[in-house]
């Protein structure tokens, strides 16, 4: 009974880490009672399926490798969740350089999150997030938890230096990702602005900046209206992706 417990604490450690900094599940909108409980519920329903990896592994443990096993798996867990919280900080970062582009520039606060950014970046990835529970990608999130045990065994061994290599490469797949999902934004902003340009030079008594500021605000309304579905599908088509690699 003894190592049954430590073992399942064991698969808590992987699963609780992940679901620490995972986007979503580590909200600060969500009570901490509430992700104990997801976090609890689904370890004790992968803990069947890993029981025969892990249970001889801590079994045959002494106490100092235990120690290292635990922080070794909890170390495992938040890079894992680290790596999906990388395509939706880089999302947020890109909708906030397409939202200065579209003069959505006005600060506000981010329900999934504490900071100020753009709205529109803020409704992008807020829809993001509520996407991942709506279409089940978040039960997703728990089998590529369960089949990490296959490719990273419980061992008690935790490798930085592969870990920063695969996060940086996470890192630019999220950045080549969300480069294609606001690339109408930039094109958008380019193309008006230069417009404007044109205008200005050609009109100079014309109060340029008054005029096409709602034109502006108005056309990125317009660009996220039509491109919104397909943003989040293909945002969604790319985190799938990762999910099935992981």
């Amino acid at each position: 009974m003894p190592d049954l417990l430590l073992s399942a604490f064991v698969i808590f450690c992987r699963l609780g880490g992940c679901l620490m900094v995972m986007p979503g599940y580590a909200s600060p909108r969500v009570s901490m009672q509430v992700r104990l409980f997801i976090a609890l519920s689904a370890s004790l329903a992968v803990a069947p399926l890993m029981m025969a990896n892990v249970l001889p592994v801590v079994s045959n443990a002494s106490t100092s490798f235990l120690y290292l096993i635990i922080l070794s798996e909890l170390m495992i867990g938040i890079v894992i969740g680290i790596f999906g919280r990388a395509f939706f900080a880089m999302l947020q970062m890109l909708m906030g350089a397409a939202a200065n582009a579209s003069s959505f520039s006005m600060p506000a606060a981010l329900p999934e999150d504490n900071e100020q950014i753009p709205p529109l970046a803020g409704i992008v990835t807020l829809s993001a997030t509520a996407m991942l529970f709506i279409s089940g990608a978040h039960l997703d999130v728990f089998l590529a938890l369960a089949e990490s045990y296959a490719a990273v065994p419980v061992q008690g061994l935790f490798m930085p230096d592969a870990a920063t290599m695969q996060l940086a490469d996470r890192l630019t797949r999220g950045a080549l990702l969300a480069l294609r999902i606001t690339a109408p934004f930039f094109v958008f902003g380019i193309i008006i602005n230069l417009a404007l340009g044109l205008t200005n030079r050609l009109m100079p008594q014309m109060p340029v900046y008054f005029v096409g500021l709602p034109l502006i605000v108005i056309g990125g309304v317009f660009v996220l209206y039509l491109t919104i579905s397909e943003m989040i599908s293909l945002f969604f088509n790319g985190l799938g992706t990762w999910l099935m690699l992981e």
